[in-house]
């Protein structure tokens, strides 16, 4: 997200904000005039000045596709009147007044209603009254239909645009019963004339049936409902039968509702606001945008959420960009433009640009391994409280009963008698056992691996004792439970263990590391990069890659022993296998220096592209280089091993990269630095060896391709070939040539 400066305005002047074609866009200011902005060029395109007698109902509003704006001006005598204009109208006029001139009309409004909101549709306006009346009028600011409230006496809570300019939201409140009514008004053709009908209708309550809630803000984007209680409670409805589909409790929002709940409109004093301390907007079919004055913090936070799935893909601070920071506002105001918002605060004007993926489940996953912190996003509006519990998983311990089923026997009917060797008190027990040993571990005891040690041989290790292990060594530095359970590979990943790795880095245990790599299901973006980072920023003399570089060398060194004694009369298979694994190791451990051997268990993991390209992409020019060489070494390696390349490549050796795995890393890495690349000169040599490689691998490969289009007719289930003497559909014999 990045936000850039519009404009500044006096305190609480601002009324609105609205959208204009050409990447512009148009606000009113109180007591000043109408202010059309240029969004890409970050200055004001011009300005029209209120009339001396006039006062803007409510704000400007424009049709962005006719470039015709619409204003309700209150009069001295207290009646209202709707003008409109053109930018053709408007190019000389000084004054909405002048640039209106013969577009206006009064507008009939039942009793002591006023009007509350004015929303644009294409060719026309719609106003909505504090009474819950919509009228129609065309571009000539001629009434030409209106939609009243049905029965009773009913009073506006809130009005909204539907997206795409096609109508009105419109939330009622009963004054006594105080039901929330949302109803969605758009503008159709009937025949020869424009009407205006409702397109549905839903009675809403607070789900928690909290009475005194009020609706903060609320959009739709016709087939979802989007509500946000003062309570903080994000609901989305179901248009078709108001049901559920998700709900989120934002306590890291500020939502209150200031504007007590009248039909009318108070006329604000200068210390107050005349827009929403909230403010949403429907983004797509798939996003929501709701902004508001954080609870924690200083100012005011964006966020994003999908109506698919009911995540957050966004909570960032307006000030992100900009030179000053932004503090909490009084109110806040949006409009839509392409790839972002226009967001008005109290005191100032804001551009806010969005890069926000097409929603999938695949975009969704991935965008959590790009964030340096995968719950921050969630902290900000949810709450750090509410996070912590929704993230923390059930804790379970799994009892294995000790029977000795070899001397159990079946009775006359089948039935074996365990006896009495399970027993409610011994679970209890063992889960005593089970939180003492967590208590222990925290607290970074001594004896805590000891006795973690001793269930690890009966019981799978539960959570908490995970947990606990790695709370006890963040805070005292008690590491050996922490080892334990990596080399066992009882830690599944960065989800589990946030701030594991760095802190492995930082006490420069590489072995544990290493562990990590090899075991772990899922490692964030964050770890990958401090981890890449840190074995490319290591001393070649450092005495400890040296020492362990001697070690893994002397497992080489027994490989290749292995494979040399071999007898000639052993069968082919596995000697072939054995001179296989031991040019794979003397490889990986000989051609390799000590810090670069740091790698191996990096590279042997799949890469996907969301992480490689925020890792690979922040690496410098000497990193990059390095990790080009690194990989060229592999790449000349699996390009060399000729009649043994399949063999090799098909090893399962722990932590060591494949031919696969070193063409994925490669090619991540010519993409993220493929400028850079291009550039330096020095580099190039280094990159059409790669290409020599990569090439003399896929030369081999060839001889193999033609077992594409057989293992594809087998996989199918497809009929044997006619005239192959085999008549049944299914497979018996088939002879395929190469």
């Amino acid at each position: 997200m990045r936000a850039s400066f519009l404009s500044t305005h006096a305190n609480n002047a601002l009324l609105g904000v609205a959208t204009l074609r050409n990447d512009r866009c148009v606000s009113t200011v109180r007591e000043d005039g109408v202010v059309v902005h240029d969004v890409d060029g970050e200055r004001r395109e011009r300005t029209w000045a209120l009339d001396r007698g006039r006062a803007f109902a409510c704000a400007v509003v424009a049709d962005g596709a006719g470039e015709r704006y619409y204003a309700c001006l209150e009069r001295a005598d207290g009646k209202t009147e709707l003008c409109a204009w053109s930018e053709a109208d408007g190019a000389e006029a000084a004054t909405v007044g002048e640039a209106s001139k013969g577009c206006v009309k009064e507008i009939a409004m039942n009793g002591s209603a006023r009007v509350r909101e004015l929303i644009a549709v294409e060719g026309g306006a719609l106003v909505v009254t504090t009474s819950g009346d919509v009228q129609l009028f065309n571009a000539s600011a001629e009434l030409v239909h209106s939609a009243s409230q049905k029965s009773g006496t009913r009073r506006i809570e809130f009005a909204s645009a539907l997206p795409e300019s096609v109508g009105a939201l419109v939330v009622t409140t009963d004054g006594k019963s105080k039901k929330h009514r949302v109803s969605a008004y758009v503008v159709a053709v009937v025949g020869d004339k424009r009407r205006l009908t409702q397109a549905w209708e839903l009675d809403v309550s607070h789900p928690d049936s909290n009475d005194k809630a009020r609706i903060a803000t609320a959009t739709s984007d016709g087939e979802t409902l989007m509500i946000l209680w003062d309570d903080g409670l994000w609901v989305l409805h179901d248009t078709s039968d108001g049901s559920i589909i998700h709900r989120l409790q934002l306590n890291g929002l500020d939502c209150q509702v200031e504007e007590p709940l009248s039909g009318k409109r108070s006329k604000k004093s200068e210390t107050s606001s005349s827009i929403a301390s909230t403010a949403s907007m429907c983004l797509s079919s798939d996003y929501y945008a709701v902004v508001a004055n954080s609870k924690e913090e200083q100012t005011v936070i964006v966020a994003v959420i999908d109506s698919r799935y009911g995540a957050i893909h966004l909570a960032e601070d307006v000030s992100q960009g900009l030179e000053n920071k932004v503090g909490r506002t009084s109110g806040v105001c949006l409009a839509a433009i392409a790839g972002g918002l226009i967001i008005g605060l109290s005191d100032q004007l804001l551009s806010v640009q969005l890069a926000l993926p097409e929603l999938s489940l695949a975009s969704l996953v991935g965008s959590l391994t790009v964030q340096p912190d995968v719950s921050a996003a969630a902290i900000r509006i949810l709450g750090a409280e509410a996070v912590s519990v929704t993230s923390t998983p059930k804790q379970h311990a799994v009892v294995m009963p000790g029977w000795n089923l070899d001397d159990v026997k079946a009775d006359g009917q089948g039935v074996i008698h365990l006896g009495d060797d399970w027993t409610q008190d011994d679970s209890q027990a063992l889960e005593k056992s089970v939180k003492s040993t967590a208590e222990a571990l925290a607290s970074g005891s001594k004896k805590a691996n000891s006795s973690l040690e001793s269930m690890m041989k009966t019981l799978p290790i539960p959570q908490i004792l995970i947990d606990s292990a790695i709370t006890g060594g963040l805070t005292h530095r008690s590491w050996e439970p922490v080892s334990t359970l990596l080399h066992g590979g009882h830690i599944s990943g960065s989800s589990v263990a946030r701030h594991l790795v760095p802190a492995l880095i930082e006490e420069d245990m590489i072995e544990e590391i290493r562990s990590f790599l090899v075991n772990a299901s899922d490692i964030s973006s964050a770890d990958v990069s401090a981890i890449l980072c840190s074995a490319l920023s290591r001393d070649a003399e450092d005495p400890v890659l040296k020492k362990r570089a001697a070690v893994d060398k002397k497992l080489a060194e027994k490989a290749l022993e292995e494979a040399e004694v071999s007898s000639s009369n052993d069968k082919s298979e596995a000697r072939q296998h054995l001179i296989a694994r031991a040019q794979l190791l003397v490889c990986a451990y000989d051609a390799f220096a000590p810090w670069a051997q740091q790698l191996h268990a990096l590279v042997a993991r799949p890469l996907d592209p969301t992480t490689s390209s925020s890792v690979l992409r922040e690496l410098s020019k000497r990193d990059a280089v390095a990790l080009l060489n690194y990989l060229l070494v592999w790449a000349n390696f699996y390009a060399s091993s000729d009649g043994l390349f399949a063999r090799i490549n098909t090893l399962s050796e722990p932590g060591i990269p494949s031919a696969h795995a070193v063409v994925n890393w490669a090619c991540a890495l010519l993409d993220a630095q493929l400028a850079m690349f291009c550039l330096a000169g020095d580099v190039a040599e280094r990159v059409r060896a790669l290409e020599a490689a990569s090439n003399k691998m896929l030369d081999m490969m060839r001889a193999v391709t033609t077992l594409r289009g057989a293992l594809r007719h087998v996989g199918e289930n497809s009929p044997l070939p006619e005239q192959h003497g085999v008549v049944s559909t299914t497979y018996t014999v088939e002879s395929v040539a190469w």
